[in-house]
This record gives C-alpha cells, sequence and structure tokens, in this order.
C-alpha cells in the first residue's frame, strides 16, 4: 500500500511554504544569525585558500583556525536544530506552536543533534572508505524510515525504531527525501557552469530545498502516522 503520494506532496510543500512564510521568516532569524559567525569564518577560509592558490603559495600552516570555531560550531549546531525543530511543529501543530524564541529544551536539542550525528555517521563513513556514492544512497534508503524520529523529537514523541511502512511507501520516501533534493541541486549546478548562471542560484536552491525538505518530512510522516492509526 502506498501511503506517499508523491506528486500531491511536492505541491502541498511549496503550497505550505507559500502560505506560511510569515512565520517560516520568524523562525528563522535566531538560527541565521547564530550561524553568521561560522558562515562568514568559514568564507573568510575558502576567500583565502584561493587566494594563496592562485599565488601557488598554500600550504595548510597558512590556514589557522580560531581558538573559538568549536563556540561557533555549537551556535550553528544549535541554531539548526531549533530551526528544524519549530519547521516540523509549524507543519504538525500550527503556527501556534512555534515562535522566534529560543529552544530551551536541552533534551530536544541534543536528540536531534546526535540523531543527525548518527544518520550521517551510518550513511557518510562508508562512502568516504569505498569512494563510492551509490553506498551512501543505499545506506540511506535503509535508514530513511529512521528519519521520521526527526519529528518525533520535535514533537515530544518517543523514539521509534521500527515503522510499519510498504517497501512502495519507504521507496517515495527515499525519492522525497534524498534523490529529488540531489538531482534538483545536481542540475541547478549544470546549468550554473554549462550556461554561466550566477552562483548565487545554487546558493537560492539550495536554501528553498533545505526548507522544502523539512516540509515534505513533517508531511510524510503525518500520512504515515495517520495511516498506521487507522489500521
Amino acid at each position: 500500500m502506498n501511503q506517499l503520494p508523491v506528486n500531491k506532496i511536492i505541491l502541498t510543500s511549496f503550497a505550505f511554504a507559500l502560505t506560511h512564510w510569515k512565520k517560516i521568516i520568524e523562525v528563522s532569524i535566531l538560527p541565521l544569525l547564530l550561524s553568521l559567525p561560522l558562515l562568514s569564518l568559514f568564507t573568510e577560509i575558502i576567500e583565502l585558500a584561493d587566494i594563496l592558490k592562485k599565488e601557488n603559495t598554500l600550504k595548510p600552516e597558512d590556514i589557522q583556525l580560531p581558538s573559538n570555531l568549536f563556540i561557533y560550531l555549537l551556535l550553528s549546531l544549535y541554531g539548526f536544530a531549533s530551526l528544524s525543530i519549530n519547521m516540523y511543529r509549524l507543519v504538525i501543530f500550527g503556527a501556534q506552536s512555534v515562535s522566534w524564541m529560543p529552544i530551551f529544551k536541552l533534551r530536544q536539542i541534543v536528540g536531534f543533534v546526535g540523531l543527525t550525528f548518527f544518520i550521517n555517521l551510518v550513511t557518510g563513513v562508508p562512502m568516504l572508505l569505498t569512494n563510492f556514492m551509490w553506498i551512501h544512497l543505499v545506506a540511506s534508503f535503509f535508514l530513511i524510515p529512521i528519519s521520521l524520529n526527526f519529528i518525533n523529537i520535535a514533537t515530544d514523541q518517543p523514539l521509534k525504531f521500527k515503522w510499519e511502512i510498504s517497501v512502495i511507501t519507504q521507496i517515495n520516501l527515499f525519492f522525497l527525501q534524498i534523490i529529488l533534493p540531489l538531482l534538483s541541486a545536481t542540475a541547478i549546478n549544470f546549468l550554473i557552469y554549462s550556461i554561466g548562471l550566477p552562483s548565487v542560484i545554487s546558493l537560492v536552491v539550495k536554501v528553498i530545498l533545505f526548507y522544502w525538505t523539512l516540509i515534505s518530512l513533517a508531511l510524510c510522516y503525518q500520512l504515515i502516522t495517520q495511516s498506521n492509526v487507522s489500521k
């Protein structure tokens, strides 16, 4: 049984973003401000590396990381987690459930960041060791149901590591969360390099895909849980 109609979820996700754009901006301001130090630091490092590379004087010791890098990283992780949690709650509970105020539930933040690291570790390490992209995709396919726990964390529900979904539903979830964003980003990058479009378009598309994947995952979660309850 297919619990996830792909076309409807794609359209509904964009419609949700358009109708709730003010609230999305509101919950994004603080996480963006928290991430600015790390983003600025990475921008400076990339610019310095490009300059030294052009001068053929690039050496590892020339690029020094600041002592407060760890603080910048923690702020960025907190911003990412709080934004994602608010986006999931916005879809599940509505606009009244979120605000621009920071999230003080340490258990939510730690659980969200921990699950993110777990999924990235399991799906990323095999690819780094073998340098084969398909291994990353295979691992992502089998772990994609676990990503539904992001909504459980955001909505204060217990974690669930066994989801009663059909193979077709899992394929559709994998397509919506992994394949479609990957194909979209690849297509845009191809157009940028082949046609000469401004590189800022790539950044805009990545931002749109980031929000879209959050919204679509929450919609998938709703459909899956409602279907399981009705059985």
